[in-house]
């Protein structure tokens, strides 16, 4: 595996960061709608500082 490639189900950075201008643009107030850089870059802070926190389990193989 080469250095930068996700692991298989994780985003890059690039797509998280798009995720978060996508967001700043779509719900934003008119205000960020125009300049929506600052609020995405502070979504996407937010995401990478929260992500940390949050372990991954694997999925449960329970046959329901």
């Amino acid at each position: 595996m080469a250095k930068f490639e996700p692991i298989e189900g994780e985003l890059t950075d690039i797509e998280i960061r798009l995720e978060c201008l996508r967001l700043a643009t779509e719900f934003g107030g008119e205000f960020q709608r125009q300049k929506p850089l600052p609020q995405a870059e502070e979504y996407f802070n937010w995401v990478k500082q929260n992500s940390k926190k949050i372990t991954r389990k694997e999925p449960s193989k329970k046959k329901v």
